[in-house]
Parts: structure tokens; sequence; C-alpha cells
């Protein structure tokens, strides 16, 4: 490679040629490292329960349930988790709670997973000849060694797959196998073990792109759907039900599940991991001492609804008093708030001596997080709002239309910087209705019912409503829509409040009227509802967002889809929010709209509006009405690293910045460059006149009609060059300059 470098560089090659066969040479070195990367994909199970399922610290019901912050955890039905081990009718999973990660127990029975069970070991023989073991993944490696001899597999000698590996493109697989009556472990490549497929294997996708499913194997052939390639990212669920290597190269036989039918076709072994777990053995978990609880036949597994236990209402807690101030403001800094964020909490305090005001520390640079949530087409408001709101960023305002680009239907465009610093900083919601939008959104049975609900859906056609629907056994069914954001918060673990309110957000026009998301009227998506507009992307395609939201609401199996009436887009939709907000993590509306966790930070945001936290904060304050006084409400509140000394202003109005030229001329002459709409005042303009030509008259207009342009009108001449500057003030007072040069010629000699 070096050499063929030096006969580039003396034959004086295209200096660009030269610099591509050296990135070339570095890609080939580095595609030569024995770089590798190892991976153990656990199986992902998801929770499938009428109501709620509680999580033990055991596996066993003799063994307490798991806790956190002295509440009971439990799983909402549809819920995801990765299950880690199989003890017997237990698994043993890993979850994320309130932003924690947990691990504990459940009864298999309980968990969908896509074989129906878990694997707990993957097996296979050494084919097609004996194979050298090393002792890590790649074929520089060192060998296995017993003794002084290197460890070699004979042909069919078998073997259980421990892990995977994938080292410079190859698939290897870490493997145990006994071997002079000892158990070993090594690595040992892919394409040299046939793995014992008579029962199918659950897997996982990994890949960083998309994966099509091909017809055979090392065939360039789509298996289609509607004409449309099937494919799959990563951490699909598929399963494997053989495998076929062809020229060196090892397939994988997947069946993929879409809308309930299987399709089958062939990907790349080293775009699959097995999806096994550990069999644990019951003898060896330990008994620890049960909590007192009632009798596992009193409180089922699977809970129909998060029904508090017992002996939860006798603890310490349940008749605690409230803190007075000297110890409220003790734990406000103890929980790390600024003096600022105490000020304003502690008046909170005096009147709701219940509510409890937790510090949720980002670790986040405030700049950089405001930098971040300015994006152009991220936070979107009215274009009805006045200047100072709206950006004016390259792509977000358009300075020779002077309009606003819209970034959802025709009126939403994208918020100032100065906006979104006012709406992200919390010092400036911490008032008795500002402040719900930091509340905890889990459902909180104790203090939210269907009366609650109502207050919320006053002046929408949806208070005091009933409406027909067809259940699963086909029969109609009739039930109001409070009900059933009960029965959806029962469902998904979410407070029934926030989910009228956030579907009064979306889909309600008036006190008589909802948008077409919920008329099942809409042309293509005929029956099919959306009461939150989840998968509704705002575009400025036909159809907008409605259509990508009805679109996501009419396809897949999961969260009781397709949403063929208002009950399976409400309860379903719950879940959906449920399992991929509130129990990831984004458990505050505040969250939801600045998704400033650790988790996909700046992404995964619900909503484009972003004073939408503000306004449903004060709905659900309106929902709980005056019983708010004596609850006992947990709210979450961010801090940021050098975030300003004062909260951030609300943006005061501003007024229209363009001062650009619409249009420049001389009237009876051309310029002898013609002025053109975008210049920006850099450019100087010329024209020269015959000598008995006096005076000229300069015109000029602006491009917004708010600004005003002078230094036009009738300008007389004197011989030779004269200078002109046209001046045009925007609203805002900024000033922009035009300068025109006129030549007066001398009288000619004859």
């Amino acid at each position: 490679m070096k050499d063929l470098i030096k006969k580039l560089m003396k034959k004086e090659m295209n200096i660009w040629a030269a610099c591509v066969v050296i990135l070339l040479g570095v890609i080939f070195l580095w595609m030569a490292a024995d770089y590798h990367e190892t991976t153990s994909a656990t199986a992902v199970g998801t929770v499938n329960v009428s109501g709620y399922l509680n999580v033990r610290k055991g596996p066993g019901k003799k063994y307490a349930c798991l806790k956190s912050g002295g509440t009971k955890v439990t799983l909402a039905n549809s819920a995801q988790v990765t299950i880690l081990a199989k003890n017997k009718k237990w698994y043993r999973i890993r979850f994320k709670y309130n932003s924690k990660k947990l691990e504990g127990y459940v009864r298999s029975r309980y968990l969908s997973v896509l074989s129906g069970n878990v694997c707990t070991q993957v097996t296979g023989v050494v084919s097609p000849s004996a194979v050298v073991v090393r002792t890590k993944a790649g074929k520089n490696t060192k060998v296995l060694k017993d003794g002084l001899t290197t460890v070699k597999l004979l042909k069919k000698t078998k073997i259980r797959v421990q892990k995977e590996a994938v080292a410079s493109g190859m698939k290897w697989y870490q493997v145990s196998f006994t071997y002079g009556k000892k158990v070993r472990e090594g690595y040992i490549r892919a394409d040299r073990v046939s793995i014992d497929y008579s029962t199918a294997i659950p897997g996982l996708i990994r890949t960083s792109g998309t994966v099509f499913l091909r017809k055979e194997a090392g065939k360039v052939t789509t298996v289609k759907v509607n004409n449309s390639p099937i494919t799959m990212i990563n951490g699909s669920q598929v399963l494997l039900v053989k495998e076929k290597t062809v020229n060196g190269v090892k397939y994988v036989k997947l069946e993929v599940t879409i809308n309930g039918k299987t399709y089958r076709g062939y990907v790349a072994a080293n775009l699959v991991r097995f999806q096994q777990v550990e069999l644990e053995k019951p003898e060896a978990t330990p008994t620890p001492t049960p909590e007192p609880e009632p009798s596992p036949e009193e409180i089922p597994e699977a809970t129909p609804a998060p029904t508090p236990e017992p002996e939860e209402t006798k603890e310490p807690e349940a008749s605690k008093k409230p803190l007075t101030t000297a110890q409220f403001k003790k734990q406000l800094k103890k929980e790390g708030f600024p003096a600022d964020y105490i000020t304003e909490l502690m008046a909170l305090h005096e009147t709701y001596p219940n509510w409890e005001f937790k510090a949720y520390k980002t670790g986040l640079d405030w700049s950089a997080a405001v930098a971040a949530e300015s994006k152009v087409g991220l936070n979107l408001l009215s274009n009805g709002k006045s200047p100072d709101w709206k950006s004016l960023e390259q792509g977000a305002y358009d300075w020779m239309k002077d309009e606003y680009i819209p970034y959802d239907g025709s009126t939403w465009v994208t918020a100032s910087s100065k906006a979104v610093q006012y709406y992200m900083d919390p010092r400036n919601f911490l008032d008795s209705k500002s402040i719900f939008q930091f509340e905890n959104l889990e459902y909180q049975s104790n203090t939210q019912n269907q009366d609650g609900v109502e207050n919320v859906l006053k002046n929408t056609p949806m208070h005091m409503s009933s409406y027909s629907y067809t259940g699963d056994d086909g029969a109609s069914c009739d039930i109001t829509y409070s009900q059933t954001f009960m029965k959806a918060a029962e469902d998904s673990g979410v407070s029934p409040y926030h989910l009228a309110s956030r579907a009064k957000q979306e889909v309600v026009t008036g006190s008589e009227s909802m948008s077409a998301s919920v008329s099942g009227t809409v042309v293509g998506y005929e029956g099919i509802y959306n009461f939150y507009n989840i998968g509704a992307y705002h575009s400025t395609q036909p159809g907008g967002a409605i259509a990508n939201g009805l679109s996501w609401a009419s396809k897949g199996n999961t969260y009781n889809r397709p949403w063929t009436s208002p009950y399976r887009s409400i309860v379903g939709g719950a879940q959906y929010i449920g399992s991929n907000y509130i129990n990831a993590g984004q458990s505050t509306l505040y969250l939801q709209k600045f998704n400033v966790t650790s988790y996909r930070t700046y992404d995964h945001q619900y909503m484009a509006n972003i004073e939408a936290p503000s306004s449903e904060a004060y709905k659900t304050a309106e929902a709980y009405g005056s019983s708010k006084e004596n609850m006992d409400i947990i709210f979450t509140i961010p801090i940021y690293n050098n975030m300003p000394q004062s909260p951030c202003p609300v943006p005061s109005g501003g007024a229209n910045p363009n001062n650009y030229l619409k249009t420049l001329s001389v009237k009876g002459y051309d310029l002898d460059v013609s002025f053109r709409k975008g210049d920006d005042g850099s450019k100087l303009y010329t024209l020269t006149v015959e000598n008995d030509v006096k005076s000229i008259t300069i015109k000029a207009t602006g491009i917004s009609s708010l600004a005003k342009v002078s230094g036009t009108g009738q300008k007389k001449l004197k011989i030779g060059k004269k200078k002109y500057t046209i001046k045009v003030k925007a609203q805002s007072g900024a000033v922009r300059k035009y300068k025109l040069q006129v030549t007066r010629l001398k009288k000619s000699q004859e």
C-alpha cells in the first residue's frame, strides 16, 4: 500500500485521487484489525394480564412484593421487560420503573415471549470438520491450550453456546464443551457449528441499520408484504428455525410475524443473536423471611387493578404528619433544590402541606439543553404569537417572503430560543396550577375517580357523553368516555386525569366538536380512531399529521391496534403512553415535552406544541378541584447545571424584524446591474446618465409592509458621481442600508 501511494505521488497524480487511495488504505487497515463485539441476547417478554402484575423479590408467592420508594412495584399490561433467568415457573426480570432499573421475579405464565417459552440453552455439534478452539473471538487470537496441547474439537463434538461475537465481520460462538473429562470454554467460528433447531429458538436482530428478509440464503430477492419488502430494525424479535451456509457465509432462516401472519426468509447469521436465559437452580435461592401480607388467594399475581395491599395502610407513612416549615425547608435543601426553587416551593407548602417535591438532577448544562431544544422544527407554537416567540433561524423564517415556515399544517412554526428558555425553566411554573406539569403521572386509585375525569372533560363533546362499540366477543357495548378513561388508567397505570387531559388537548376543537382524528371518517382510514394523536408527527404533506397518526393506528397488533373504536383507541393508547413514556422514565408532562432524561436525550418527545405541558397542567389542576389540598401528590422537578441567576423571562412581544428591500429602481432607467430581491445591502448599484439629465427619481419597497423605506424620491444631479443611501427600517428598529451610485456625464465637446 505504501509503495502504491509513493508511485502515485511521484507521477503527480491529482491530489484528490491520492487522498482517496490513502483513505482506502486506512479503511483496509481498519478492516484488517481484529475488532470484535461480544453479546449475550437475553429474552424479551411482554406483560400479558388484564390489570397489573406484581413483581416479587424471589421466585415464589412466599416472597414479598418488590417495592420502590415505599410503593409496591407492579407492571401494566403490554409493558416490556428483559428476562434474565428461569426458575421453575418464575422468571427473573429486569425493567425500568420510574427512571430506575429494577430486578425481580414474576410468574412465567403472565409474560408472553416469542416462542411461547424462553430458551435456556442453545446446543449443536462441530461440523463439518475438526476446529481449533481460541481464547477470544478472532482468527488471530491465541489458541486454547490443554497443557502444551492445542485444544481441537473433533467433528460431531457436542457444544453449548454461551455467547455470540462478531470479529472482523465473522460470527463466532463462545462455547462450553467436555474435553478430557473437564468442562472447558472457548471460541470457535459459527460456520463450524451446526445448531440444533429441533425446537425454534427465539432471536433478536442486531444491526445499526435495516435488515431485509431474503427469500433464499445468499440471494438478494426479498420477501414482500403488499409489494413492500419485509425489513427489520435493531431489537426486532424473530424465531430461528434453520441455518444454511452458502459460499462460506452462514445464514439463518427466520420466522417473522406481521399482523398475525407468519413469513419465512433468511438473513446473515452475524445479524442475529439467540435469546437465551440462565436456568436458575431453585435450591440455590435462599428463603427470606416473608413480609406480612395477604395470602396468595386474596391477591393473585395478576391483579385486576392496583389495589393497595392491606398491610400498606398500616405502615407509618399512611398516618404521617405533614412536615413543619423548618423540616420542609431542610428536606428541600437535602434534595438539592437551589434557593430560588425553595422560595416558591415553601409558598406552596403553606397551602398544600401533603405535597412532596423531588429534585430531578438532569446533569445537563442549561445552555446546551436550550440549544438542543431550539433546533428548527422540534418545538412549535402558533404563528399567531408575536415575533419574539418565533424563531428566525435558517429554515424557520423566510426573509424573502416575510413568512414563518410551518412545520405542522399551516399555522405551527418553530419556537424561538427565548420561548424555549421560558418554557424549559421550571422556576417559571412553580405555582399551584402550572406545577402539575411536574406531577408523577402514575394512576393513583385512592384519589383519582370518574367524577374527576368528567371535570377534565367539561366543555367538550365527551363530557357526560357515551358511545357504542363492538367488543371482542362481538357484542355491542355502551360506555361513557369517563368510564373508558378510568378503564384505560387501570390497564396502563397512567393517571386518568392525564389521559383525559391529553385527549382534550389533542383532539378537541370546540365545546361541540373534535378533530378528524376521532371521526372515523377520514378517507382511507374509515373506522380508525386516534384519541391521543399517537404517531401524528407534524408534516406539510397531504393529510398532514392526522393522516400519519391514523396510519399508525390502523397497523400492527400491539396496544389493541388496529384502533377500530374509541374504546380500543383510548385504552390501547393509554397502554402505549404508559409503556413508552411514563414507565420508561418520562413520567411527567415536562419530561415528555423536554426529554432531558438519560435515555434518548432531546429525542422521543411526545408533543410538538411547546405550550402543551403548561396548558395540560392547568386542566389537571382543575380536575383535582379543591380536594388536591389534602392529597399526597409527588412532583419531580428538573434542575440543570449553570442555570441563569433568575428565571428566564416571558418573550416580550417583539416586532417584525424584516429590513430587506423587495425592489430598487430609478424611474425611466435601467440600472447597470438589475436589483435582485435577497441582496443584503453589500452590493453597490450603479447608473450612468447623460449630461442633460438633471434629476432622477429613486423608487424602492420593502419586503415587509411594516418596514419603513427612506432615501427614495426625486434627487437633483450634479456632474460627476453621487452616492445615495436607501434605508430600510424594520418594525423592530433594525436598519439595513442599500447604496446607489449615479454618474452624470460631462457635457460633450463638439
